[in-house]
Protein backbone atom coordinates (compact mmCIF):
# COMPACT_ATOMS: atom_id res chain seq x y z
CA UNK A 1 0.00 0.00 0.00
CA UNK A 2 1.11 3.62 -0.94
CA UNK A 3 2.82 5.46 2.62
CA UNK A 4 1.18 8.49 2.12
CA UNK A 5 -2.31 6.25 1.93
CA UNK A 6 -0.99 4.76 5.03
CA UNK A 7 -0.21 8.02 6.84
CA UNK A 8 -3.99 9.32 5.98
CA UNK A 9 -4.82 6.34 7.61
CA UNK A 10 -3.23 6.49 10.03
CA UNK A 11 -4.61 10.43 10.87
CA UNK A 12 -8.23 10.11 9.97
CA UNK A 13 -8.49 6.57 13.00
CA UNK A 14 -6.73 9.31 15.25
CA UNK A 15 -9.36 11.93 14.23
CA UNK A 16 -12.52 9.45 14.17
CA UNK A 17 -11.25 8.43 18.00
CA UNK A 18 -10.47 11.67 19.17
CA UNK A 19 -14.10 13.04 17.69
CA UNK A 20 -15.41 10.31 19.36
CA UNK A 21 -13.84 11.23 23.69
CA UNK A 22 -11.55 13.72 22.67
CA UNK A 23 -12.87 16.00 24.93
CA UNK A 24 -13.40 13.77 28.13
CA UNK A 25 -9.60 12.70 27.47
CA UNK A 26 -8.53 15.84 28.24
CA UNK A 27 -10.41 16.27 31.58
CA UNK A 28 -9.24 12.73 32.73
CA UNK A 29 -5.92 12.53 31.43
CA UNK A 30 -4.87 15.99 33.19
CA UNK A 31 -6.42 15.69 36.32
CA UNK A 32 -4.97 18.51 38.36
CA UNK A 33 -5.58 19.56 42.34
CA UNK A 34 -3.12 21.43 44.31
CA UNK A 35 -1.75 18.34 45.68
CA UNK A 36 -1.41 16.02 42.47
CA UNK A 37 -0.66 15.71 38.79
CA UNK A 38 -2.15 12.96 36.89
CA UNK A 39 -1.38 13.56 33.18
CA UNK A 40 -0.54 11.52 30.05
CA UNK A 41 2.27 12.62 27.40
CA UNK A 42 2.54 10.71 24.06
CA UNK A 43 6.04 10.22 22.82
CA UNK A 44 7.65 7.94 20.26
CA UNK A 45 8.09 4.56 19.23
CA UNK A 46 8.91 1.97 21.85
CA UNK A 47 12.62 1.82 22.37
CA UNK A 48 13.36 4.80 20.61
CA UNK A 49 15.07 8.21 21.38
CA UNK A 50 12.24 9.88 21.19
CA UNK A 51 10.38 7.86 24.02
CA UNK A 52 13.66 8.43 26.07
CA UNK A 53 12.62 11.85 25.81
CA UNK A 54 9.40 11.80 26.85
CA UNK A 55 10.51 9.35 29.92
CA UNK A 56 12.93 12.05 31.04
CA UNK A 57 10.20 14.73 30.48
CA UNK A 58 7.68 12.98 32.95
CA UNK A 59 10.07 11.82 35.46
CA UNK A 60 11.39 15.60 36.22
CA UNK A 61 7.65 16.22 36.85
CA UNK A 62 7.88 13.14 38.88
CA UNK A 63 10.95 14.44 40.67
CA UNK A 64 9.25 17.87 41.21
CA UNK A 65 5.63 16.52 42.52
CA UNK A 66 5.91 13.95 44.89
CA UNK A 67 2.86 11.38 43.87
CA UNK A 68 2.39 12.55 40.36
CA UNK A 69 1.14 9.83 38.25
CA UNK A 70 2.70 11.01 34.66
CA UNK A 71 1.95 8.38 31.92
CA UNK A 72 4.27 8.23 28.53
CA UNK A 73 2.45 6.27 25.70
CA UNK A 74 3.73 5.49 22.55
CA UNK A 75 3.54 7.94 19.48
CA UNK A 76 5.31 9.46 16.36
CA UNK A 77 6.02 13.02 15.40
CA UNK A 78 3.58 13.66 12.79
CA UNK A 79 0.59 11.53 14.62
CA UNK A 80 1.69 13.13 18.41
CA UNK A 81 0.23 16.98 17.11
CA UNK A 82 -3.07 15.67 16.20
CA UNK A 83 -3.30 13.29 18.90
CA UNK A 84 -2.79 16.58 21.49
CA UNK A 85 -5.20 19.10 19.44
CA UNK A 86 -8.11 16.53 19.32
CA UNK A 87 -7.44 15.35 22.94
CA UNK A 88 -6.94 12.45 22.72
CA UNK A 89 -4.15 13.07 25.42
CA UNK A 90 -3.49 16.37 26.96
CA UNK A 91 0.53 16.25 26.26
CA UNK A 92 3.18 15.47 23.21
CA UNK A 93 6.59 15.48 21.78
CA UNK A 94 6.68 16.66 17.98
CA UNK A 95 8.66 18.94 16.14
CA UNK A 96 8.50 22.67 16.33
CA UNK A 97 7.91 22.75 12.45
CA UNK A 98 4.90 19.64 12.64
CA UNK A 99 3.49 20.91 15.54
CA UNK A 100 3.33 24.31 13.52
CA UNK A 101 1.77 22.95 10.12
CA UNK A 102 -0.78 20.82 12.78
CA UNK A 103 -1.74 24.37 13.65
CA UNK A 104 -2.18 26.09 10.29
CA UNK A 105 -3.24 23.09 8.11
CA UNK A 106 -0.34 22.47 5.80
CA UNK A 107 1.17 19.18 4.79
CA UNK A 108 0.42 16.62 6.39
CA UNK A 109 -2.77 17.94 7.54
CA UNK A 110 -5.19 18.25 6.15
CA UNK A 111 -7.06 21.34 7.97
CA UNK A 112 -5.86 23.55 11.21
CA UNK A 113 -5.98 22.34 14.20
CA UNK A 114 -6.08 25.35 16.23
CA UNK A 115 -6.22 23.81 20.04
CA UNK A 116 -2.47 22.91 20.00
CA UNK A 117 -0.26 25.34 22.60
CA UNK A 118 3.26 25.01 22.85
CA UNK A 119 4.78 24.21 25.98
CA UNK A 120 8.52 24.27 25.91
CA UNK A 121 11.61 22.98 23.95
CA UNK A 122 13.13 19.84 24.53
CA UNK A 123 15.59 19.03 22.51
CA UNK A 124 16.73 22.71 21.09
CA UNK A 125 17.79 20.77 17.83
CA UNK A 126 17.31 18.54 14.79
CA UNK A 127 19.61 19.37 11.90
CA UNK A 128 18.86 18.43 8.25
CA UNK A 129 21.65 16.22 7.41
CA UNK A 130 21.81 15.42 3.39
CA UNK A 131 24.51 12.46 3.34
CA UNK A 132 26.36 10.91 0.46
CA UNK A 133 28.66 8.32 -0.07
CA UNK A 134 31.79 9.61 -0.98
CA UNK A 135 32.29 8.65 -3.94
CA UNK A 136 29.63 10.56 -5.91
CA UNK A 137 30.88 13.08 -8.57
CA UNK A 138 29.44 16.13 -6.73
CA UNK A 139 30.16 17.99 -3.25
CA UNK A 140 26.83 20.57 -3.67
CA UNK A 141 23.42 20.77 -4.37
CA UNK A 142 24.63 22.63 -7.41
CA UNK A 143 27.01 20.44 -8.55
CA UNK A 144 24.46 17.81 -8.44
CA UNK A 145 22.13 19.85 -10.35
CA UNK A 146 24.57 20.88 -13.03
CA UNK A 147 25.26 17.49 -13.52
CA UNK A 148 22.01 15.57 -13.55
CA UNK A 149 23.45 13.10 -11.46
CA UNK A 150 21.18 10.05 -11.51
CA UNK A 151 21.42 10.12 -7.87
CA UNK A 152 19.61 6.87 -6.29
CA UNK A 153 18.02 9.23 -3.35
CA UNK A 154 16.27 7.39 0.05
CA UNK A 155 13.92 9.21 1.85
CA UNK A 156 11.88 8.71 4.68
CA UNK A 157 7.74 7.84 4.50
CA UNK A 158 6.34 9.79 2.06
CA UNK A 159 4.21 12.52 4.40
CA UNK A 160 7.25 12.63 7.64
CA UNK A 161 9.00 15.16 8.38
CA UNK A 162 12.07 14.07 7.11
CA UNK A 163 10.69 13.19 3.61
CA UNK A 164 8.84 16.61 3.51
CA UNK A 165 12.11 18.57 4.66
CA UNK A 166 13.80 16.98 1.99
CA UNK A 167 11.06 17.71 -0.90
CA UNK A 168 11.16 21.53 0.00
CA UNK A 169 14.96 21.36 0.15
CA UNK A 170 14.77 19.89 -3.70
CA UNK A 171 11.83 22.65 -4.73
CA UNK A 172 14.16 25.25 -3.78
CA UNK A 173 17.08 24.32 -5.87
CA UNK A 174 14.48 24.19 -8.55
CA UNK A 175 14.38 20.41 -8.64
CA UNK A 176 11.80 17.63 -7.86
CA UNK A 177 11.66 13.74 -7.25
CA UNK A 178 10.17 13.58 -10.96
CA UNK A 179 13.25 15.14 -12.35
CA UNK A 180 15.95 13.02 -10.71
CA UNK A 181 13.75 10.13 -11.81
CA UNK A 182 14.56 11.99 -14.92
CA UNK A 183 18.12 11.72 -14.92
CA UNK A 184 18.26 8.15 -14.71
CA UNK A 185 17.92 7.87 -10.77
CA UNK A 186 15.38 6.98 -8.13
CA UNK A 187 13.77 8.15 -5.30
CA UNK A 188 12.84 5.32 -2.27
CA UNK A 189 10.93 5.71 1.05
CA UNK A 190 13.12 3.74 3.66
CA UNK A 191 13.97 4.03 7.17
CA UNK A 192 17.25 5.47 8.84
CA UNK A 193 18.74 2.15 9.23
CA UNK A 194 17.75 0.76 6.08
CA UNK A 195 19.10 3.69 4.07
CA UNK A 196 22.53 3.20 5.75
CA UNK A 197 22.57 -0.65 5.23
CA UNK A 198 21.45 -0.11 1.55
CA UNK A 199 24.25 2.67 0.96
CA UNK A 200 26.78 0.29 2.77
CA UNK A 201 25.96 -1.82 -0.06
CA UNK A 202 26.25 0.45 -3.13
CA UNK A 203 22.47 0.45 -3.47
CA UNK A 204 21.50 3.99 -2.69
CA UNK A 205 23.86 7.33 -2.96
CA UNK A 206 22.35 9.78 -0.61
CA UNK A 207 19.92 10.29 2.23
CA UNK A 208 18.59 13.29 4.30
CA UNK A 209 16.56 14.08 7.48
CA UNK A 210 16.36 16.07 10.06
CA UNK A 211 18.21 14.55 13.43
CA UNK A 212 20.74 15.05 16.27
CA UNK A 213 24.05 15.78 15.34
CA UNK A 214 26.05 14.19 16.08
CA UNK A 215 23.79 11.03 14.77
CA UNK A 216 24.44 7.45 15.92
CA UNK A 217 23.06 6.25 12.62
CA UNK A 218 25.61 8.38 10.43
CA UNK A 219 28.04 7.79 12.89
CA UNK A 220 27.64 4.26 12.98
CA UNK A 221 27.53 4.63 9.21
CA UNK A 222 30.76 6.39 8.88
CA UNK A 223 32.68 2.75 10.44
CA UNK A 224 31.45 1.23 7.54
CA UNK A 225 31.87 3.71 3.97
CA UNK A 226 33.11 6.98 3.78
CA UNK A 227 30.54 9.80 4.29
CA UNK A 228 30.46 13.60 2.74
CA UNK A 229 27.77 16.02 4.09
CA UNK A 230 26.33 18.98 1.38
CA UNK A 231 25.18 22.09 2.85
CA UNK A 232 22.69 24.19 1.92
CA UNK A 233 23.06 27.50 0.20
CA UNK A 234 21.86 31.06 2.26
CA UNK A 235 18.86 31.76 -0.44
CA UNK A 236 17.59 28.00 -0.23
CA UNK A 237 17.69 28.10 4.15
CA UNK A 238 15.94 31.25 3.84
CA UNK A 239 13.05 29.82 1.79
CA UNK A 240 12.63 26.42 3.37
CA UNK A 241 13.00 28.10 6.95
CA UNK A 242 10.47 30.38 5.85
CA UNK A 243 7.88 27.95 4.56
CA UNK A 244 8.41 25.46 6.94
CA UNK A 245 8.39 27.24 10.39
CA UNK A 246 12.44 26.11 10.69
CA UNK A 247 15.17 27.90 11.96
CA UNK A 248 18.99 28.08 10.31
CA UNK A 249 21.23 25.68 11.85
CA UNK A 250 25.34 25.05 11.68
CA UNK A 251 26.37 21.32 11.97
CA UNK A 252 29.82 21.80 13.96
CA UNK A 253 32.97 19.76 12.05
CA UNK A 254 33.48 18.24 15.61
CA UNK A 255 30.11 16.51 14.98
CA UNK A 256 31.44 13.92 12.96
CA UNK A 257 34.80 12.59 12.09
CA UNK A 258 34.23 12.77 8.13
CA UNK A 259 33.66 16.62 8.27
CA UNK A 260 36.73 18.87 7.69
CA UNK A 261 34.25 22.51 8.18
CA UNK A 262 31.00 23.44 9.57
CA UNK A 263 27.89 22.93 7.54
CA UNK A 264 24.75 25.06 7.09
CA UNK A 265 22.03 24.18 7.12
CA UNK A 266 18.02 24.04 8.70
CA UNK A 267 17.16 22.79 12.07
CA UNK A 268 13.75 22.18 13.96
CA UNK A 269 13.75 21.54 18.18
CA UNK A 270 12.03 19.34 19.40
CA UNK A 271 9.18 20.64 22.09
CA UNK A 272 6.49 19.46 24.23
CA UNK A 273 3.03 20.37 23.31
CA UNK A 274 -0.18 20.40 24.99
CA UNK A 275 -3.70 21.11 24.24
CA UNK A 276 -5.14 24.48 24.78
CA UNK A 277 -7.85 23.35 27.38
CA UNK A 278 -4.95 22.24 29.95
CA UNK A 279 -5.27 23.98 32.86
CA UNK A 280 -3.05 27.01 33.63
CA UNK A 281 -1.82 26.00 36.58
CA UNK A 282 -1.29 22.57 35.61
CA UNK A 283 1.41 23.61 32.60
CA UNK A 284 3.09 26.06 34.78
CA UNK A 285 4.03 23.62 36.83
CA UNK A 286 4.79 21.48 34.39
CA UNK A 287 6.90 24.11 32.45
CA UNK A 288 8.89 24.68 35.67
CA UNK A 289 9.54 21.39 36.85
CA UNK A 290 11.73 21.24 32.90
CA UNK A 291 13.35 24.05 34.40
CA UNK A 292 14.23 23.05 37.30
CA UNK A 293 15.88 19.61 36.17
CA UNK A 294 18.22 20.48 33.41
CA UNK A 295 20.89 18.88 34.96
CA UNK A 296 18.77 15.38 36.04
CA UNK A 297 17.84 15.25 31.92
CA UNK A 298 21.69 16.05 31.37
CA UNK A 299 21.95 12.51 32.67
CA UNK A 300 19.21 10.93 30.91
CA UNK A 301 20.30 11.49 27.06
CA UNK A 302 23.07 13.08 26.04
CA UNK A 303 20.59 15.19 23.47
CA UNK A 304 19.92 16.88 26.64
CA UNK A 305 23.29 18.81 27.31
CA UNK A 306 22.28 21.94 25.18
CA UNK A 307 18.86 22.16 26.83
CA UNK A 308 19.33 25.47 29.03
CA UNK A 309 17.04 28.92 30.22
CA UNK A 310 18.24 30.44 27.35
CA UNK A 311 16.54 28.32 24.80
CA UNK A 312 13.63 26.51 26.39
CA UNK A 313 11.66 28.81 25.73
CA UNK A 314 12.10 29.02 21.77
CA UNK A 315 9.18 26.75 20.99
CA UNK A 316 8.64 28.36 17.37
CA UNK A 317 5.69 29.30 15.65
CA UNK A 318 2.85 27.31 17.82
CA UNK A 319 1.28 29.75 20.62
CA UNK A 320 2.66 29.54 23.81
CA UNK A 321 -0.12 27.84 26.51
CA UNK A 322 -0.54 30.73 29.38
CA UNK A 323 0.63 28.78 31.91
CA UNK A 324 4.48 28.49 30.38
CA UNK A 325 4.08 32.03 29.05
CA UNK A 326 3.29 33.14 32.90
CA UNK A 327 5.93 30.91 33.75
CA UNK A 328 8.89 32.44 31.27
CA UNK A 329 7.69 36.27 31.66
CA UNK A 330 8.34 35.70 35.59
CA UNK A 331 11.59 34.33 35.08
CA UNK A 332 12.39 37.05 32.97
CA UNK A 333 12.79 34.82 29.81
CA UNK A 334 10.52 36.31 27.84
CA UNK A 335 9.77 40.15 27.18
Amino acid sequence: MNKSIVIAIILGIIFLTACEKGNEQVAKGAAYSETSLHTTIVGGRVGGAWSVFTEGIAESIRREHEGAIITVEPGGIVENPLTVATGVVPYGLSYAMTSYAAYSGEEPYDQPYEDIRAVSVVIPANYYQFIVASEVPYDSFEEMIELKAPIRLAVDQKGAAGEIITRNILQAYGITYDDIVSWGGSVDYLSGSKTFEMMADNRVDASGDAVSAPSSDIIEASTLMRLKMLELNEQVIERVSEKLGMDTGTINASAYSFLEEDVATVSTPAILIAHKDVPEEEVYQMTEAIYENFDYLRTVHKEFNNLSEDNMMKVGNVPLHPGAERFFREKGMLP
